[in-house]
């Protein structure tokens, strides 16, 4: 399944005001890693995949993201540059998981930022720079067009 359809954008925003740049650049970190999870062949990762189902696995990458928010915005803000992706953020989710689970998805999570940092690197939104910026992306999606 398309990460677009099992993880709404609504998820990261409750109103107007929170439409912003910013919420934009979770939601792609959110898509991002939900493929990157998908296509992962970690064997840890595959078993821990088979226990859930595809709403599930979205549920737990918007979650990540959005934990996220924390990380980006204290080390973009004074702080070192360098974002820490952290494990706490699995072991307050993932309860049940073994450390191979952990380990792999900590692997998958951290090709997912390396990869929405690689494609922001040559995007003209600069989503994470003009983060307070209101997004228009949202507004799209909810008149049934992503980018159109």
């Amino acid at each position: 399944m398309k990460a677009e359809s099992l993880i709404p954008a609504s998820w990261f925003y409750r109103d107007d005001n929170q439409k912003t740049m910013f919420n934009w650049f979770l939601y792609e970190l959110a898509l991002k890693l939900f493929d990157h999870v998908q296509s992962s062949k970690l064997k840890p990762l595959v078993r821990w995949k088979s226990r859930l189902s595809d709403k599930q696995v979205a549920q737990f990458c918007a979650y990540y993201a959005k934990r996220m928010r924390v990380s980006v915005l204290e080390n973009t803000e004074g702080g070192s540059g360098i974002i820490a992706l952290y494990n706490t953020y699995l072991l307050d989710y993932c309860h049940d998981n073994t450390l191979s689970e952990d380990d792999a998805l900590g692997k998958v999570v951290a090709a997912a930022w390396g990869a929405l940092l690689k494609s922001c690197s040559v995007c003209p939104c600069r989503c994470a720079v003009r983060r307070d910026e209101h997004c228009e992306f949202f507004d799209r999606m909810e008149r049934g067009g992503y980018l159109s």
